[in-house]
């Protein structure tokens, strides 16, 4: 990690807005340290370099300098933008913490960002896709037709000292694709997670199985697997082979057609392009079908069934339970035959 931050340090200061690089070595500086130091999230700090770019490149071409920002301007910057109020209010936050640590190093005297109030964003429902449990049944079956493969118990171990089974090559990216969206369907983990986990985060603890799960915000979660997780998981371990490789990726890439790992690990933008690869195969929009649908599929699936808003809280890892209710898509489930009462 130490060798590669002069690496993101010179990343970064040539992608500084040419507001920004004018603005003096020591702002420049400043900049870099807020992105490094401060933003330690990778998904954030992408996102935040995008937010400022664009805001600064937007008062550059407006005749304006670091030095000469005004509240005024920030709020003209809202005004015309026409996003979505949560892009519009996460551009917002990025520019005003920016703002904050650049008059914390004393590179300008104040925040003017901070009176700036935030377009007003009223949430009911998240807007992320999901499925019903039918059509995530029909995916999952999909991918693998391979017969006699799943393992009842989820145990990698059980089928002896070597740990594999006979598959074709084109059977281990199937059974790994089916176990990747079975975890997130069955633990509600975001892709992010998922991708993280390694061969040791699945494990035996009594008589049950668990996966060690790392969120964002450095959360750990430790997950008793359901028993269909628990199948695919134990059915892919085996059939790649890396049931004793306990530091490998749990998740990793293919060696072309050969059906062979090669020990790097899966990141989310290949985990996603395999989801709608999978979703267009199975028939199914793949606009419509992303990581995330199978976490608001899975809470909103174990709510149906007469889970507790509270546990699917604890399950997912969110901080409130405000949030959980986002992925809860009870209330959009209208059948045809009602739609069809509309006799005209």
């Amino acid at each position: 990690m130490a060798q590669q931050l002069p690496e993101l340090r010179s990343r970064l200061h040539a992608q500084l807005p040419a507001l920004l690089g004018e603005a003096g070595e020591e702002a420049g500086r400043r900049v870099i340290e807020f992105f490094t130091a401060e933003i330690r999230n990778v998904n954030t700090r992408k996102a935040y370099g995008r937010a400022v770019t664009q805001f600064f490149n937007w008062a550059k071409a407006n005749g304006l300098t670091l030095h000469t920002i005004e509240p005024v301007h920030v709020a003209a910057y809202v005004e015309q933008d026409d996003r979505a109020p949560a892009t519009v209010k996460q551009h917002l936050s990025a520019i005003s913490r920016l703002f904050d640590w650049l008059v914390t190093g004393q590179v300008v005297a104040r925040n003017p960002a901070a009176p700036v109030r935030p377009p007003k964003l009223v949430v009911d429902e998240g807007k992320t896709p999901i499925l019903t449990a039918a059509e995530t049944r029909e995916l999952l079956d999909s991918i693998v037709d391979v017969a006699g493969q799943d393992d009842e118990g989820g145990d990698p171990v059980a089928a002896g000292s070597n740990n594999s089974i006979a598959v074709s090559s084109g059977d281990v990216a199937k059974l790994r694709d089916r176990a990747i969206i079975g975890v997130m369907v069955y633990t509600f983990a975001r892709v992010s997670a998922v991708a993280r986990l390694n061969v040791s985060d699945y494990y035996r603890a009594g008589h049950r199985w668990k996966l060690h799960l790392q969120e964002k915000g450095g959360k750990r979660r430790d997950l008793p697997v359901h028993h269909k997780a628990g199948e695919y998981l134990g059915t892919y371990l085996k059939a790649a082979g890396i049931c004793e490789e306990k530091g490998a990726p749990l998740f990793q890439s293919l060696k072309g057609r050969t059906g062979q790992l090669t020990g790097r690990r899966l990141d989310p933008a290949n985990i996603l392009h395999m989801v709608k690869r999978r979703a267009r195969d199975a028939g199914f929009d793949p606009d419509q079908v992303c990581c995330h649908t199978f976490r608001g599929t899975g809470i909103t699936t174990y709510l149906e069934n007469g889970g507790q808003l509270e546990t699917a809280q604890h399950i997912a890892g969110h901080a409130s339970a405000t949030t959980t209710k986002l992925y809860d898509r009870r209330s959009q489930n209208v059948q045809q035959e009602e739609i069809e009462r509309i006799r005209i």
